[in-house]
């Protein structure tokens, strides 16, 4: 009795009614469109076990830059979205993060059925961390001295950084510029589907004093920005980092010949 008692409390604060229709409770919004970008994950892990790692690694480096950036710039003028736990960050940024950081990393990679393999470039691993040090640094100058917005500050980060390595590795120009577009044609339905879940959550959690108030299909053009040059930055990053290339396209699991008797 006491299981079905705490299940109904569940479901009554995961989901309201409003004029006979139900809709997701704002509180859980954020958990319940952040988990959609997990079909897309679950799915090229499970195809890709060659990927596995540079998924893994880059959602958790992702997950890291995410959290930082998260609580001490995009909450303060971007937007502040509710979370499970009532905390200025939370578990829903955190599989945010992780989500698009292995979706980003390896979308190019499956979508064109290319596979890393070494050469004998060198890798990046000081670099990496240089980089890192510089985008915090030059974001923080950006932000509390000149006061940008958050939103102009993350995007001229991403854009710096990204061409600079693109610069270094320009085998990777097309890698980056496809993840992108392809980030944000993942993106678009999720946010439609936000919208459908939990009507007016948009109004409601972007902060749009600080924003262009521009929306595409209901979504901040900053968004879909955000997302376009997460892409181009985080797709490059590994193979930069790792000192690696890709080969042109191949079969994942090759049929087995049978044997003649």
């Amino acid at each position: 009795m006491e299981t079905i008692i705490n299940r109904t409390s569940l479901t009554i604060h995961l989901l309201h009614c409003d004029t006979g229709n139900m809709y997701v409770s704002e509180k859980y919004a954020y958990l319940v469109v952040t988990l959609v970008y997990f079909i897309p994950w679950l799915i090229f892990y499970w195809k890709r076990k060659d990927l596995r790692r540079q998924m893994v690694t880059m959602g958790i480096l992702i997950t890291i830059l995410g959290l930082s950036a998260e609580y001490i710039w995009w909450t303060k003028d971007w937007w502040h979205p509710q979370t499970i736990t009532g905390t200025k960050i939370g578990i829903e940024d955190a599989l945010l993060g992780f989500s698009n950081g292995g979706i980003a990393a390896v979308l190019y990679e499956e979508v064109f059925k290319k596979r890393i393999y070494k050469y004998k470039g060198t890798n990046h691993k000081k670099a990496m961390i240089v980089f890192i040090a510089l985008l915090f640094l030059a974001m923080n100058t950006l932000l509390y001295f000149f006061h940008f917005t958050s939103f102009i500050v993350t995007a001229t980060g991403l854009l710096i950084i990204s061409a600079i390595v693109i610069y270094v590795r320009r085998d990777l120009f097309l890698d980056a510029i496809i993840t992108g577009l392809c980030m944000v044609l993942i993106t678009i339905p999720i946010f439609l589907l936000l919208q459908y879940l939990s009507p007016g959550y948009i109004d409601h959690t972007w902060i749009w004093p600080s924003l262009s108030k521009i929306r595409f299909l209901g979504i901040p053009i900053e968004d879909i920005t955000f997302y376009f040059l997460s892409g181009i930055f985080i797709s490059p990053l590994y193979l930069y980092w790792k000192g690696e290339r890709l080969r042109k396209a191949f079969v994942v699991n090759p049929p087995k010949r049978k044997r003649r008797k």
